[in-house]
């Protein structure tokens, strides 16, 4: 198997938006540094920001973060770190005020003032669409690529990595591999950056590529995890999975059962269907659970943001009102423990964005924002330590038998991965797993992961370097997988997004704080 081994002084892992800022503030601090971003994906800068609407939250100079913080602490049902919101908050508008200066424009009204949309029916929150709603994020990740390019950093494509290379504590490299070639590829570097999006099963267009490699490297590297137990569980078209929703809720859309009920008034009469997906999708669950399914979208007299791809397929739904919603498993909001320049307590290890334990409640526009402040400053961060660094050589010995390893499935198994990803994603889309849990399905659930590991993963293998790639995200998913369901057993209340159908009750009194999961060898 051919190799070759790669010197940088950073390497990221991830080329979206919170890897693209981490080397853009390293490189305009430190311009001589050797920056080096590798991505899984093809030869597309932005990873899932291309999918995004471009929403950016932002507090405006004339606001208070304070404010902010107070409505984050109730939507996030008191699960919210202030010191690291108010860190992020205090840099959103700048961070905004950078993405205009690289041409990307955000929507105004004639009078030039912009257009905010209020959040989930909050005071003070508020998210700034793009000027051109739909294709936003397409627009966001080509201003970076363009910022990317002017600073001269590094970008390999196609490019796996499977595991975190440590010695003596201190993480000094990665190895990985080219997922069209299969050569065998080591990294040395002074410090790795984990810049992956959220960790998820594949759910659907949006979210195939961000799985659970990271969660797994993390993990297995000795960094603290957070929050696992908490999903987005988003409403989606049976058909099409459908972005921006949220906008449209705030505007008077509304979801209605198969008697053409509003049903959201009946589970939360203060806010109706101005909340949370979360939320939503409980209530989609009980409606079918009586017996009142299949479920609707009603949106007469919006605008549809994506009109045009749904009536491609033959929906229209400036003219249906009977288009069948879903609940839909889309991500975990799970994330590493970091400072707040992301440093994760493992020498050598950052993780910034997504990947970072943030938001306890998926936010709209948060996502935007968080990976562009927690970039920012992390890129600040390690160019001022760089200096104090020096790469080191990988150990041969460790190297080779993380390499033996890696390649073990390749020509071997009576399983292909989509088929043992099958079963975890089956797993994870059971109502009571991902909506109303409790013990006793999660019992089940963790019965079925060990009898999958057990029997199906020792059958599984790889036909070639592309399967390989699609082998290592079942692995990683397995890991995901694992931190979830154990996470939601020892969450013994209800709170934010996740609820047990046993302890139906917030209970600050035990369990106002995180569940925070690390590798005991």
């Amino acid at each position: 198997m051919e190799e070759h081994n790669i010197a940088a002084d950073v390497l990221i892992v991830g080329c979206g938006p919170s890897g693209m800022w981490t080397a853009k503030r390293i490189k305009e601090k430190k311009p001589d540094a050797d920056v080096l971003l590798v991505d899984k994906g093809p030869d597309l800068w932005g990873g899932l920001m291309t999918l995004s609407g471009g929403d950016f939250e932002a507090v405006f100079p004339e606001e208070k973060v304070e404010s902010w913080i107070q409505d984050l602490i109730w939507y996030w049902d008191g699960l919210c770190d202030q010191e690291e919101m108010k860190d992020i908050f205090a840099d959103s508008y700048a961070r905004m005020k950078d993405y205009q200066d690289m041409d990307y424009e955000f929507l105004k009204n004639e009078q030039g003032e912009y257009m905010p949309v209020p959040q989930r029916s909050m005071e003070h929150c508020r998210l700034y669409p793009c000027k051109e709603k739909g294709t936003g994020g397409q627009i966001m990740a080509k201003a970076m690529v363009r910022e990317m390019l002017r600073l001269q950093v590094r970008h390999m494509c196609r490019t796996q990595i499977t595991e975190l290379v440590k010695v003596d504590g201190r993480v000094i490299g990665a190895v990985g591999f080219d997922s069209i070639t299969g050569c065998f590829l080591t990294f040395q570097a002074k410090a790795v950056v984990i810049a992956c999006g959220n960790s998820s099963w594949k759910p659907g267009y949006n979210g195939n590529t961000s799985t659970g490699e990271w969660v797994k490297m993390c993990f297995g590297a000795g960094a603290k995890m957070r929050n696992f137990e908490s999903l987005t569980v988003m409403n989606a078209p049976k058909l099409f999975f459908w972005e921006g929703q949220g906008i449209y809720l705030a505007l008077g859309a509304r979801f209605v059962n198969a008697k053409g009920e509003p049903f959201m008034d009946r589970y939360s009469p203060v806010f109706g269907a101005n909340t949370d997906n979360n939320f939503i999708t409980r209530a989609m669950t009980m409606e079918m659970k009586a017996g009142r399914g299949p479920i609707y979208f009603d949106l007469s007299g919006n605008q549809i943001m994506n009109h045009n791809k749904l009536k491609a397929q033959g929906i229209n739904f400036l003219e249906d009102k009977d288009i069948e919603f879903i609940p839909q498993v889309q991500l975990a909001l799970g994330g590493v423990v970091t400072d707040k320049t992301g440093f994760t307590g493992v020498d050598g290890l950052y993780v910034v964005g997504r990947a970072r334990s943030l938001d306890y409640i998926y936010l709209c526009g948060f996502g935007l924002c968080s990976t562009s402040v927690t970039g920012h400053k992390a890129g600040e961060a390690l160019a001022d330590r760089l200096d104090s660094w020096s790469l080191e050589p990988l150990p041969g010995d460790q190297v080779q038998a993380l390499k033996e390893r890696l390649y073990a499935p390749m020509g071997k198994g009576t399983l292909k991965p989509k088929d043992v990803w099958r079963k975890l994603n089956t797993l994870i889309s059971y109502y009571d797993v991902c909506i109303l849990k409790s013990e006793e399905s999660l019992n089940a659930a963790l019965a079925e992961l060990d009898r999958i590991e057990r029997e199906d993963l020792p059958q599984m293998g790889a036909a070639d370097p592309h399967y390989l790639l699609k082998y290592k995200e079942v692995e990683g998913i397995i890991t995901l997988t694992r931190l979830y369901l154990e996470a939601s057993k020892t969450r013994k209340e209800s709170r934010g997004a996740h609820y047990r159908t046993d302890y139906p009750r917030r209970n600050d009194e035990e369990y106002l704080g995180w569940v925070c999961q690390k590798r005991d060898d």
